[in-house]
C-alpha cells in the first residue's frame, strides 16, 4: 500500500492532493475530520493552523468539512459536550482559525454497526462521524502507556467510539472472578481496565465499524512525538525531533510506516524500539496484526516522497 510522506510541515494540503484524497469527496458531502482537541494544559495536540489547510482543500472539492471527536471515558473536561467544545474552541478550532467547525455528538447520538468479529458483533459510533460520507483521520502520532503508539487504528477506533464504546473496549470482563455477579458492568459506572493486548485488539475493530461503508483517508503528524498522549494535562517527553507528515487510504500501513520512522529517527530516546523502550510491557504490534487479520489494511507499504 502506498504511503505518501513529506518532511516539509508546510505542505500538508498538498500531500493531501497528490495522495488522491480529492477522489474521496464529492460535490455536498459532508467530511468528518477526527481529531483530538487536545486536552488543557497540553500543547502537544495538532493545532488549528496545521490542519486548516486540508479543510480548505476539501472545500475546494465541494465537500464540508467538519471537525470531530467523541467525549472521554475519564473524568475531565473533554467528557462532556459542553466543556469539550469549550475546549476545542479554546485550542482554536473554529471556522475562522481551523477552516471549519467542531461539532461532538451528546452520548445519545451514535449509531451501532455491525462488524461480526472476534470481539465484538456490533460497535457504538458517534453519531457526527458516524452519518458523514467521508472521514478523514487527523492524527497526531505519539507513545501511548495502553496501546504503544498513537496513531491513526487509535484515533478513529478508540477516539469515534461513545463513551459506552469506550467502556467496552477496555473491560476485560471475561478474566474478572467477580463478573457473573456484577451489576455494574453494563453501566458506565464499571471498572474498564483491560490488559493492552486485548484493549488494542478491541481497538482494532471499533476502527473497522467506524470506518465501514465509508471513504476514508488518514493523515499522521509526526511532529510533537510525545512520550504520551495528548490526553494528558501536561506535557511529556518528545521522543524524536519532527519528521513529517504521512497520507495514506491504509489505516494499518500508515501506522507502520509511522512506527518505522520514528524508530529510525536520532533523538533524545534511544533504542532500536523506541516505543518497547518506553513500554516494555506492551507489544504495540498487536494492533496492527489484529487490525490486518480483520482486514483493515496492510502492514507492508511503499513510501512515496513528495
Amino acid at each position: 500500500m502506498k504511503v505518501y510522506f513529506t518532511s516539509d510541515l508546510n505542505k500538508a494540503d498538498l500531500l493531501f492532493m497528490a495522495a488522491g484524497f480529492s477522489k474521496l469527496i464529492e460535490p455536498g458531502d459532508p467530511v468528518a475530520l477526527k481529531i483530538h482537541f487536545g486536552e488543557p494544559g497540553n500543547t502537544a495536540y495538532l493545532k488549528p493552523e496545521q490542519v486548516k489547510p486540508i479543510s480548505e482543500k476539501i472545500k475546494g472539492c465541494g465537500g464540508k468539512p467538519f471537525y470531530t471527536d467523541c467525549n472521554t471515558l475519564y473524568r475531565g473536561p473533554r467528557n462532556n459536550v459542553k466543556d469539550h467544545l469549550k475546549v476545542a474552541k479554546d485550542h482554536g478550532f473554529t471556522l475562522e482559525d481551523a477552516g471549519a467547525e467542531a461539532l461532538i455528538p451528546e452520548e445519545d447520538d451514535f449509531s451501532t454497526i455491525e462488524v461480526n468479529l472476534k470481539h465484538f458483533k456490533k460497535v457504538f459510533i458517534g453519531g457526527a462521524a458516524a452519518r458523514a460520507k467521508v472521514l478523514i483521520a487527523l492524527s497526531h502520532f505519539k507513545g501511548h502507556d495502553m496501546t504503544g503508539f498513537g496513531g491513526a487504528l487509535k484515533n478513529v477506533g478508540m477516539g469515534l467510539g461513545t463513551r459506552m464504546g469506550k467502556l467496552r473496549m477496555h473491560q476485560d470482563c471475561e478474566n474478572c472472578p467477580q463478573a457473573k455477579t456484577c451489576k455494574k458492568n453494563q453501566t458506565i459506572e464499571s471498572c474498564w481496565v483491560g490488559p493492552p493486548a486485548l484493549v488494542q485488539e478491541k481497538m482494532a475493530e471499533y476502527a473497522y465499524g467506524a470506518t465501514k461503508g465509508k471513504r476514508s483517508g488518514y493523515i499522521n503528524f509526526l511532529t510533537n512525538v510525545s512520550s504520551n498522549c495528548d490526553c494528558y494535562p501536561s506535557n511529556t517527553p518528545l521522543i524524536v525531533p519532527d519528521i513529517g507528515i504521512l497520507a495514506s487510504f491504509d489505516p494499518v500501513a500508515i501506522d507502520q510506516a509511522s512506527v518505522d520512522l520514528v524508530n529510525k529517527t536520532e533523538g533524545p530516546l534511544k533504542g532500536e524500539d523506541k516505543f518497547k523502550t518506553l513500554y516494555p510491557e506492551v507489544d504495540w504490534t498487536v494492533q496492527l496484526d489484529h487490525a490486518e487479520k480483520i482486514g483493515l489494511g496492510s502492514r507492508k507499504y511503499e513510501i512515496i516522497n513528495i
